[in-house]
């Protein structure tokens, strides 16, 4: 009788625990007038590369923006590093934009048959600067501390991409259509912070409980700092 009487006990500690977790989503958006950036000429390098090279730095379908990258701040988020890829492929980054948690790697390759080079540019991170043959094996790197950096190809003036890495696993970078969505995210008040490289960043409060969030991000009155590259 005991023994049934604390198996309930512990039952009923169980069901009272609140367990449940909640999402944030919602859509980046840019409704300023705005014409399709041209691409970017490749120069001297048009042989290999095609004479152009579609210019990302700002990619908007309809209103809503691509790249953007949606990360969470506050309570006690945890998470896991991962792995994850970036290919220098038709003389691009891709993909263009990465998000990962401090801890991860970045495995690096190169699908091109020309020479490559891949320059980060970070200050709390280790910098990279190594060059790339055709057939050369792939380089892995790990980031271990939150930052943004950006990549550069010092033989390609136009190829850019940028790893942002976060403090937590609790991420997401908009799709095609501005998209994006956080799951699992453990009950609490957060400060969700939207960053796009052209566009700075743009911050909001919410409070996450069982179910969906949603909190969209409107980066139209933010003039575009656009690369002169």
């Amino acid at each position: 009788m005991i023994f049934q009487a604390v198996l309930i006990l512990i039952t009923a500690l169980f069901l009272a625990a609140p367990a449940f977790s909640g999402s944030i989503s919602g859509v980046a958006v840019y409704s300023a007038d705005f014409k399709a950036l041209p691409p970017l000429d490749t120069g001297k390098y048009k042989k290999a590369c095609g004479p152009e090279i579609p210019n990302e730095s700002l990619v908007v379908n309809g209103k809503g923006l691509k790249n953007v990258v949606v990360s969470l701040e506050g309570g006690d988020l945890g998470g896991k590093p991962g792995e994850y890829k970036l290919d220098q492929k038709n003389c691009r980054y891709e993909p263009h934009v990465i998000a990962m948690m401090k801890g991860s790697e970045l495995e690096i390759h190169s699908s091109d048959p020309i020479n490559h080079n891949i320059h980060t540019y970070s200050f709390e991170n280790d910098p990279l600067n190594i060059m790339f043959i055709p057939g050369q094996d792939d380089t892995e790197h790990e980031f271990e501390e939150p930052e943004i950096i950006k990549i550069e190809c010092d033989l390609h003036s136009w190829m850019a991409a940028w790893v942002v890495v976060t403090e937590n696993g609790y991420f997401s970078v908009s799709g095609k259509q501005g998209g994006f969505n956080i799951p699992d995210v453990p009950p609490g008040e957060y400060t969700v912070t939207a960053w796009h490289e052209t566009l700075g960043s743009l911050s909001k409060k919410v409070t996450v409980g069982e179910g969906d969030v949603k909190v969209d991000f409107d980066f139209s009155n933010i003039s575009p700092q656009l690369s002169k590259k």
